[in-house]
C-alpha cells in the first residue's frame, strides 16, 4: 500500500494553472513540485491539504494519483463560516471558532498523512490565537488572513506530528527570503533542514499549549538548487521554454523581466529602483547603440516617472519569444537578499546571457558547480563593468555563443540531477540522494 502525501502552501491559496499565477512567473512552482513527485511516485497518494484554486486535478493536467478535497471544500469552508457569522475583524473568539471550523471539515487528514511538503509562505508569528508570551493568561489576535490562509494549517502541522514528533517532520520548501520562519504556533522543534535558496539559520519559538513557556528550536535552512523546479519540462512554465543558441541577428541587445517589489527592509542601493538607475539606464540610455532595449514588469507610477520610461508587464506567450531575441539580460538581489533565483536558470535555458549583480546570491550557489570562466564572465563588479561586457558579448559573436552554450549545459546538468527532489525524497521515502 502506498504512503499518503499531503501537499500545500501557508499563507495563501495556491494557484493551480499558469494564468493564475503571478506576473513573471511568481507561484509556478508549488504546482510544478507536485506534479513531478507525483509523477515519481506513482505508487503514493498527493492530497492537497492546503488552500488551492479548486479545480479537479485532472482538469489542470495533474496526475491520477494528485486529489485536491478544495475542489468540494472551497464552498463548504464558506458556508461554514458565512454560518457562523464570520465575517472581518475577527475578535479572539471568532478566531478560535474558525480554527474549529477548518478542523471539523478537514477531519483528521493531518493524523492519516504519512509525510508533508509545504511551501512556506507569508505568515506572522502568531496565525492562530494563542497564549501571549508575556502573559499566558491573555490570547493573541492575529490578522483575519492568518486565520484563513496560515492558522488552520500550522494546526494541521501539530496534529500531523503530535504522537510521532520524533520520526514525522514536514519537508519545508522555501523560495522567498521574506518568509523566513517566525511562526510560534508549531508546537514541536523541526527536524527536517528547510529546502531552499541560500543556506543560515536562526531560532524559532514553539508554543507548548501546556502553561508552560515556549520552547527555542534551531532552523536550519539549505541551498537545495529549487529555484529552477519551475522550469522543468511538463511544468506550466517549463513548457513555454524555448532555447536560441545563436547569438546573431537578434533584434535586441539588453532586456529585462523585472518587477519593482517593495522596499521594506532592503538596504540602501539594493533596492530594484536604485539598481536600475545605477546599473540599467547607463545601457538603455546608450545612444551608440541602434538596438533597442526593453524592460517588462510591474512598477508604480512614481517610480516609472522617476526612471522616465513606462514598464509594463509582458503577456506570458511572449515571456521567451523575448529572451530568445535579446542577447543579454541582468538578474538583481531579490528583496535585497541574497537568494539565488529562477532568473538566472531562465535565461540560461533560453539561451540570453545573463549577468549577475556583485550582491545577488552571494553564497555563489548557481554557479559554483559551473564552468569556471563562465562564473568569471557572468559575475560583474559594477555599473561600468557591466556595460563593458555587454558591449563585449555584442561585438564578439564567438564569445557570445560560448557563454550561450555553457549557460544552456550547466542549465541541463541541473535539471537532470534535480537535487531538490532527491533531498524530499531523502526525507520522506528515506532514500539516499
Amino acid at each position: 500500500m502506498g504512503k499518503l502525501i499531503g501537499y500545500g502552501k501557508l499563507g495563501r491559496s495556491m494557484p493551480l494553472t499558469l494564468e493564475q499565477c503571478g506576473n513573471l512567473g511568481g507561484d509556478v512552482e508549488m504546482v510544478a513540485v507536485v506534479k513531478e513527485l507525483a509523477l515519481r511516485r506513482p505508487e503514493d497518494d498527493f492530497i492537497l491539504v492546503g488552500r488551492n484554486s479548486g479545480e479537479t486535478p485532472m482538469a489542470v493536467d495533474l496526475p491520477f494519483n494528485v486529489i485536491n478535497p478544495w475542489s468540494k471544500w472551497r464552498g463548504e469552508l464558506r458556508d461554514r463560516l458565512k454560518a457562523a457569522g464570520i465575517k472581518g475583524n475577527l475578535t479572539i473568539e471568532e478566531h478560535k471558532v474558525v480554527t474549529s471550523i477548518y478542523r471539523d471539515m478537514m477531519g483528521d487528514i493531518w493524523k492519516r498523512l504519512d509525510g508533508l511538503v509545504l511551501w512556506v509562505g507569508q505568515h506572522g508569528s502568531s496565525n492562530m490565537s494563542i497564549p501571549k508570551i508575556d502573559d499566558p493568561t491573555h490570547w493573541t489576535k492575529p490578522q483575519d488572513w492568518c486565520a484563513f490562509y496560515a492558522g488552520y494549517m500550522l494546526d494541521g502541522v501539530n496534529q500531523f506530528r503530535e504522537g510521532r514528533a520524533g520520526t514525522h517532520d514536514v519537508v519545508w520548501l522555501n523560495a522567498d527570503a521574506r518568509n523566513k520562519h517566525k511562526m510560534r504556533d508549531l508546537k514541536h522543534k523541526l527536524i527536517n533542514p528547510i529546502l531552499t535558496q541560500r543556506t543560515f539559520s536562526h531560532n524559532l519559538k514553539h508554543e507548548q499549549y501546556d502553561g508552560t513557556p515556549p520552547i527555542v528550536g534551531a532552523v536550519h535552512n539549505i541551498y537545495s538548487r529549487l529555484e529552477i523546479n519551475g522550469l522543468a519540462p511538463g511544468t506550466p512554465f517549463g513548457d513555454l521554454i524555448t532555447y536560441n543558441p545563436n547569438p546573431t541577428l537578434r533584434r535586441y541587445r539588453f532586456g529585462m523581466f523585472i518587477n519593482e517589489a517593495r522596499a521594506i527592509g532592503v538596504k540602501g542601493g539594493m533596492d530594484r529602483l536604485t539598481v536600475m538607475e545605477q546599473w540599467v539606464m547607463p545601457i538603455i540610455q546608450d545612444t551608440t547603440e541602434e538596438r533597442p532595449h526593453w524592460v517588462h514588469g510591474t512598477w508604480s507610477e512614481r517610480s516609472q516617472t522617476r526612471l522616465g520610461f513606462e514598464i509594463k508587464p509582458a503577456p506570458w506567450d511572449q515571456y521567451y519569444p523575448m529572451l530568445n531575441d535579446t542577447l543579454c539580460t541582468f538578474t538583481t538581489p531579490s528583496s535585497g537578499s541574497g537568494f539565488a533565483t529562477a532568473k538566472p536558470w531562465e535565461a540560461f535555458a533560453g539561451g540570453t546571457i545573463c549577468f549577475f549583480h556583485p550582491e545577488y546570491d552571494d553564497q555563489d550557489n548557481i554557479l559554483q558547480d559551473a564552468h569556471p570562466n563562465l562564473r568569471e564572465w557572468l559575475r560583474v563588479k559594477s555599473p561600468k563593468d557591466l556595460k563593458t561586457r555587454v558591449a563585449a558579448v555584442a561585438a564578439n559573436p564567438s564569445t557570445a555563443s560560448w557563454l550561450i552554450q555553457r549557460q544552456r549545459e550547466h542549465f541541463d546538468r541541473a535539471m537532470t540531477n534535480k537535487t531538490y527532489l532527491k533531498m524530499i525524497e531523502e526525507m520522506i521515502w528515506n532514500e539516499q540522494a
